[in-house]
C-alpha cells in the first residue's frame, strides 16, 4: 500500500461519520492518493465545536543532511514517534491512530496517480514523472473533531512522514515537485462529475533542508482551495496540511513545527 491509498483509508473514515469526500480512485480528483499529494476533500469553514490551539514558535527549522545518521532509513514505528500528537492540535479531538506501511512510489505509479494530467499533456512519455523507483515506510494520521449532534467529522491536521535513503528522498523531492509544475491545471472526475483541479508551488526558505508549499485548488460545487507544506528533513519527506481550514500560516507555522520535531526525534 503507498501513502496516497493510506491517506485514502483516513479520508474513508471521514466520509463514514459524513464528511464529504471526492471519490475513491488512483487519480487526484478521485481522491485514491499515491504520496505526497493529500487526497481532494470538499473544504468547508472549521467547525466551532473544539477548542483548537493556535501553532506557536518560528516558521523554520533545521536541516539535517549534515547528520551522521541522515543515511538511516527509519521504520514505521519510529517514525510514529516524530508525528505531532492530537493534542498539539486542541482539545476535545478524536483520538486518531497513525497509519503505517510500506512505502513504494515508481514511474507507473505515478503515471497512474496523475493520469488526468497526462490525459491533456502532448507527451505521452513525459521525463517530470521519474525514472526511479523508491522503497521505504510511511505513517499517516488525520486528527479530526467530531460533531456527535451533527454526526460529522472534520479534519484538523493531516500528517505525512516518507523514510527513505537520504539520496532517494532528495530524488523523490524534486520529482514531486516536477509533476505539480507540470500539471498546473487539468480535468479531472470527481465522483463521476465534472470537476478542474489547479496546482501552485511555492519555495520554501529556512524549513528542513528544502521545502516547497503545494497550493491546491479544486472547482467543484464551488471551489476549494487546499495548502499542503512539502519538507525534506535529512531522508525523512513529511507533508502537513491543516485540515478543513485551508488556513495559509498555519499550514507553514504547524509544518515547520512537525518538521522540528522530525529532527529531534529521529536526528537527536
Amino acid at each position: 500500500m503507498d501513502g496516497r491509498q493510506v491517506v485514502g483509508a483516513l479520508a474513508a473514515l471521514v466520509a463514514v461519520v459524513g464528511l464529504a469526500g471526492c471519490g475513491g480512485g488512483d487519480r487526484p480528483g478521485e481522491g485514491g492518493p499515491d504520496v505526497l499529494p493529500k487526497p481532494t476533500a470538499v473544504r468547508t469553514s472549521p467547525p466551532a465545536g473544539p477548542d483548537l490551539t493556535t501553532p506557536t514558535g518560528p516558521a523554520t527549522a533545521p536541516g539535517q543532511d549534515d547528520a551522521l545518521s541522515s543515511q538511516q532509513v527509519f521504520t514505521g514505528e519510529e517514525l510514529k514517534k516524530a508525528l505531532l500528537p492530537d493534542s498539539a492540535f486542541g482539545r476535545n479531538l478524536e483520538p486518531g491512530e497513525a497509519h503505517t506501511t510500506p512505502f513504494e512510489s515508481d514511474r507507473e505509479k505515478r503515471r497512474s496517480e496523475w493520469g488526468f494530467c497526462l490525459d491533456a499533456a502532448p507527451d505521452e512519455d513525459p521525463d517530470w514523472l521519474g525514472q526511479g523507483a523508491y522503497r521505504g515506510a510511511i505513517t499517516t494520521a488525520v486528527s479530526m473533531y467530531i460533531d456527535r449532534k451533527a454526526n460529522e467529522g472534520h479534519a484538523v491536521a493531516e500528517q505525512t512522514l516518507t523514510s527513505l535513503p537520504l539520496a532517494s528522498a532528495r530524488e523523490l523531492m524534486r520529482v514531486e515537485r516536477d509533476i505539480r509544475e507540470h500539471c498546473p491545471s487539468f480535468a479531472s472526475d470527481a465522483e463521476a462529475g465534472s470537476a478542474s483541479e489547479e496546482y501552485e508551488v511555492e519555495s520554501v526558505d529556512g524549513i528542513g533542508d528544502e521545502a516547497f508549499l503545494e497550493t491546491h485548488t479544486l472547482n467543484w460545487e464551488g471551489e476549494h482551495t487546499s495548502y499542503t507544506l512539502h519538507v525534506r528533513v535529512g531522508g525523512v519527506l513529511l507533508t502537513f496540511s491543516d485540515g478543513e481550514g485551508a488556513d495559509r500560516d498555519h499550514t507553514f507555522a504547524w509544518g515547520a513545527q512537525l518538521a522540528r520535531h522530525v529532527g529531534t526525534t529521529l536526528y537527536p
